[in-house]
């Protein structure tokens, strides 16, 4: 794995996005319980959400494709 940046990245990232999922899932919990929204509502918050984050995604996902291609071009000088 210490050869692949990308790998190690996602290994280092991987238990940081597993927390933060479990966080999520006990926020969700609560606000149903409490009865703050119903399952419709939050899945309205939840679409708009995802239409924000899938933007995000985009341009994340442009620039690190840019970084890696960089750092492969460096590999190869």
């Amino acid at each position: 794995m210490k050869g692949n940046p990308a790998e190690e990245f996602f290994h280092e990232l991987l238990p940081y996005l597993e927390k933060l999922d479990a966080q999520i899932g006990a926020l969700i919990q609560v606000l149903r319980d409490k009865g703050v929204t119903t399952p419709e509502e939050f899945a309205r918050y939840v679409e708009q959400a995802d239409l924000a984050s899938d933007v995000r995604d985009r341009g994340l996902r442009v620039r690190m494709e840019r970084l890696f291609a960089l750092a492969e071009g460096r590999k190869r000088s």
